[in-house]
């Protein structure tokens, strides 16, 4: 192969490495105060992937100069290892079973709410005998799709719950075995999102539940042609990549500052932590760091496979999350591939530390 093929391929595998130590960085660079950096964290898997291929070329051609992307990839080993995990751990000590699902109000893949649906995510739910349901996105008026009274006596253990309101319909709710000492309400300011904090007494312990929903990037696929056809050929996909980019930038933004408002309560808060919730941004994000902390992440700690929760029409990635102070061990983190919401549900078990 000649000289100069050789240069112009490595120029391109300089530019990938940039891009993926420029994903790394994302995370630490808040978007409200410079947001384009966060696509580079959005995009790390296509980013390391693009590096994936420039080793396989140099093994062809150059081997030695398979170093430059395999010390870059090394470099961002924790990164990886969000989206990634290949042990898992397993075990049958009786824990705290929690339970995190995003149920997209119970339309599933329709966009009318339907108590079948509820009714079979219900059962899903019992089948799994959580100890500790959060559940984002839920239609919350008293009707006949869901209510939450009547649902809690179909649980054979689960007395008692918290729920707010992010609108006159939607909002987020918190079901538990255990009693409940104490309940909180964080509002996010001009947002339609929302979080709560439930105190839990737990055999003399009290724990403190962080059910958290952070920004939505309020993107209906279905209305931008350009995300199936990427592409700005033309003036209609160049308007509709303009909003997308627009919507990008106010979500972001907004999640920033949600993550550190969250971020701020769990570090007040007087008892060990077990944060639940769907971050709508992946582990590479600033939002995800921010609001990770000092906590531990269930699918590091006791996961295995490839990290996804969100299978609806945009990009998909892990964007749904079990976090947990270091007083508890992880132990048998799941994610079911059941297709009763855009998001797939999650769950793991918490075994506090004697």
């Amino acid at each position: 192969m000649k000289k100069l093929t050789k240069n112009i391929i490595l120029i391109f595998n300089i530019i990938a490495i940039m891009a993926l130590a420029g994903s790394y960085l994302s995370q630490y660079i808040p978007p409200d105060k410079w947001w384009a950096p966060s696509l580079l964290g959005l995009g790390y898997p296509y980013i390391l992937a693009v590096n994936l291929l420039f080793i396989l070329i140099w093994l062809m051609i150059k081997p030695v100069n398979t170093l430059f992307s395999v010390l870059a990839i090394i470099a961002g080993w924790g990164v990886l290892s969000r989206f990634i995990q290949l042990s898992g751990k397993e075990s049958d000590t009786r824990g705290i079973r929690v339970v995190s699902y995003n149920v997209k109000t119970f339309t599933g893949t329709g966009s009318n709410p339907s108590r079948d649906l509820a009714e079979v995510i219900k059962g899903f739910l019992k089948e799994n005998e959580p100890d500790i349901i959060c559940l984002q996105e839920v239609r919350l008026r008293t009707n006949k799709v869901f209510n939450l009274e009547e649902t809690k006596k179909e649980f054979s253990d689960i007395r008692h719950y918290q729920y707010a309101r992010s609108g006159s319909t939607i909002g987020i709710v918190t079901m538990t075995s255990y009693p409940i000492v104490r309940m909180e309400e964080i509002r996010f300011e001009k947002s339609g999102n929302i979080a709560i904090c439930t105190d839990i007494a737990v055999k003399g312990d009290t724990f403190r539940i962080f059910n958290i929903h952070l920004q939505s990037y309020r993107i209906d696929p279905d209305r931008y042609s350009v995300i199936e056809s990427p592409g700005i050929s033309d003036e209609k996909k160049l308007r509709e990549f303009r909003e997308l980019t627009s919507k990008f930038r106010k979500a972001v933004e907004k999640r920033a500052i949600q993550a550190r408002l969250i971020n701020k309560k769990i570090r007040q808060s007087p008892y060990p932590v077990i944060l639940c919730g769907d971050f709508n941004d992946t582990p590479a994000s600033y939002a995800y760091k921010k609001t990770r902390g000092k906590l531990r992440d269930a699918f590091v700690s006791s996961g295995k496979g490839i990290g996804q929760t969100y299978i609806g029409k945009l990009p998909s990635f892990r964007i749904d999350y079990i976090l947990f102070s270091r007083k508890f061990k992880s132990s048998n983190f799941r994610i079911y591939d059941i297709p009763y919401s855009d998001h797939l549900p999650i769950s793991c078990v918490l075994t506090p530390d004697s």
